[in-house]
């Protein structure tokens, strides 16, 4: 059968009444509807390009916002995530932490944890590239509430069962936050303590 008769064949069965229920019906290929629909590319050309349309200076706020929806879609995946370091986007991404626009702040920090969470490959990257430093600044500095709540979310994925980032926050923090310098990074009562204190900063700084 040819690629557009199975094409065909699979839009009648699931559009007809009585046609079978999901556990039944014929399973297109991917990368068949990719084929006809245009979709051709592949995770890796998706984060790359989305982040150069990141950092294109000439990019309207609201299409880098659209760029950075799909590179967080991308890097949930845990292998998207440790490809993160072979295309050497960890630079980039955490450059935008630092962005003019709170939007950027705010997304450069959620796409950091997203693809650290549960992944001390991405840890270890994001540790390499200086992102802890970069995390507690926006903890404790960021004019922007929404900013400095995401950034807590980005480093208490960072810190869990990485013991160089967690070092290193400790030292930053100021000492009524960090009341045990020699906390154990897999203690993870010891380090949701941590993360609430953080979440209460935030608030407090807001109201301050």
């Amino acid at each position: 059968m040819s690629d557009m008769s199975k094409l065909l064949s699979w839009g009648i069965e699931n559009s007809v009444p009585g046609a079978p229920d999901d556990s039944k019906r014929t399973q297109l290929d991917p990368a068949l509807l990719a084929k006809f629909f245009g979709n051709t590319k592949d995770d890796s050309t998706v984060m790359k390009e989305s982040m150069a349309a990141i950092l294109d200076p000439e990019m309207p706020l609201p299409d880098k916002e659209i760029a950075f929806d799909n590179f967080e879609l991308c890097v949930e995946n845990l292998d998207n995530a440790n490809n993160i370091e072979n295309l050497k986007l960890w630079p980039p991404l955490l450059s935008q932490l630092s962005a003019h626009e709170s939007e950027l702040r705010f997304m450069a920090a959620w796409c950091c944890g997203t693809a650290v969470q549960n992944n001390f490959k991405s840890q270890e990257a994001m540790h390499r590239h200086g992102g802890v430093s970069k995390l507690v600044d926006l903890v404790l500095r960021d004019p922007e509430e929404k900013v400095r709540s995401k950034a807590v979310y980005a480093l208490s994925s960072q810190i869990r069962n990485q013991g160089p980032s967690l070092k290193e926050a400790l030292e930053l923090l100021p000492e009524e936050i960090a009341l045990k310098k020699d906390m154990d990074a897999e203690d993870m009562d010891a380090i949701d303590v941590l993360i609430q204190s953080l979440r209460e900063r935030v608030k407090k700084v807001i109201n301050g």
